[in-house]
């Protein structure tokens, strides 16, 4: 999935996904980090803030370690609920661009509901 955002802050982990058809966005539940590291490091963080009147250069969860990988895949498994991948072009689109019949996207395989010929 290509298409997303990182709004991971120090309270845990959590991203907004777009459908690749039509930008809707849909935002995972907040995973919260439970990393000692960080943990550890906010404590110190929150000590040197009240002495130096600095944040210890603590911006949030590490955004590169295992925990926020797992993170990531949790929360693209929880929005497969939302969107699918199209077997014929490959975007991520939500429920109201994807076929269910034709199980692809509506421009590769658009609805013919309706339709007279």
């Amino acid at each position: 999935m290509k298409d997303y955002e990182d709004l991971s802050t120090e309270s845990g982990f959590q991203f907004r996904f777009r459908c690749e058809r039509c930008g809707v966005p849909h935002v995972s539940h907040l995973q919260p980090c439970v990393c000692t590291e960080y943990v550890l490091a906010g404590a110190v963080g929150d000590l040197l803030v009240e002495e130096v009147g600095s944040d210890g250069g603590n911006g949030g969860p590490d955004l590169s370690g295992p925990e926020h990988r797992a993170a990531l895949l949790a929360a693209i498994a929880e929005i497969t609920e939302h969107l699918h991948e199209c077997p014929r072009c490959g975007k991520w689109v939500c429920d109201a661009c994807w076929n269910r019949k034709l199980m692809m996207c509506e421009r590769c395989g658009p609805s013919t509901d309706g339709v007279t010929t």
